[in-house]
């Protein structure tokens, strides 16, 4: 009888151990993509109450980057400053569980190898989703498009694209490199970025969403004009003469991650848009393709490195 009583307790810590470590099931996203957040998306009035609250209800979000991709969560407290009603909830050791806020597990300190690239980067991703209930992940680029090959980009696709198969209940948000950088670096930025771009819109049945920080970075909005603003270099590739975006000179700064706070706004509202276009509001005037203009198809053909 000692002995069945044991084994039974045995038994019981090991479920309950089990247990412990299973993942509670994500809330479904219900959206229609591909989903394309640029400079477009930045107007915070345009988007109604509910779909702030169904964010902040629904979304669980693993955000993976180095010091470039802050800007984003830096952009996020700065809104929630300004406005208390877009609260998130933001810890990098763990998901947080806040009521009332879009609950973000923030890591950042993760470059290509520890996301995407490798097989140990690769499983991180995964034990990351098997240990916490996220709908939501999301790997920022630092300054690796300037220097990328378009088979190495193509790898970033690809590897997001497995992901995307195998975690059919998680959006897997794709997202452009900086523009900061100008010359050769910054041509070869520019076809990066557009590769990426291509993939996103040319796949519409895959429900892909891209975050389009390069775009955000290029465009300011002036409010003595009212009008946006977007900053280009003409760079001549060996061919033609090409019309690149650039950093806007308003967010030339070191205020925080290496921009300015403006900046880090601009971008934090995007991702508020992103968030509402995730948890179902179908605001539809961002399927216009603004982010490929400048674009010309010549220009793709022309590979950097």
């Amino acid at each position: 009888m000692k002995t069945i009583v044991v084994l039974s307790t045995i038994i019981t810590v090991l479920l309950l151990n089990s247990c412990l470590h299973l993942r509670a099931q994500p809330v479904a996203l219900s959206f229609s993509g591909p989903v394309v957040i640029d400079h477009t998306c930045t107007d915070l009035s345009k988007i109604p109450d509910e779909w702030i609250d169904a964010a902040q209800t629904n979304i669980k979000w693993y955000y993976a980057h180095t010091s470039h991709g802050e800007q984003l969560t830096i952009g996020l407290q700065g809104t929630e400053e300004d406005y208390s009603k877009y609260d998130v909830a933001i810890d990098r050791g763990r998901l947080p569980s806040e009521a009332g806020a879009v609950c973000i597990l923030d890591n950042p300190y993760v470059d290509p190898d520890h996301y995407w690239r490798t097989d140990r980067g690769r499983k991180r991703t995964e034990d990351v989703i098997k240990y916490n209930p996220i709908n939501l992940s999301m790997w920022s680029w630092c300054g690796q498009a300037g220097t990328y090959t378009k088979e190495e980009v193509q790898e970033y696709l690809d590897v997001m694209a497995v992901f995307e198969e195998a975690h059919p209940e998680i959006v897997f948000i794709y997202m452009t490199g900086h523009a900061q950088q100008g010359g050769k670096k910054g041509y070869n930025r520019y076809l990066r970025n557009n590769q990426i771009r291509k993939w996103v819109k040319d796949h519409p049945g895959k429900n892909r969403v891209l975050f389009d920080f390069a775009d955000l970075d290029s465009w300011w909005y002036n409010p003595t004009t009212l009008k946006w603003e977007q900053a280009t270099y003409i760079y001549w590739n060996g061919t033609e003469y090409i019309t690149i975006p650039i950093e806007h000179s308003q967010y030339h700064g070191h205020e925080k991650a290496h921009t300015t706070l403006e900046s880090c706004r601009q971008k934090g509202k995007a991702v508020w848009w992103m968030l509402a276009r995730l948890a179902g509001w179908k605001r539809e005037h961002y399927a216009f393709i603004l982010y490929l203009t400048p674009y010309e198809p010549s220009a793709m053909s022309n590979e950097l490195f």
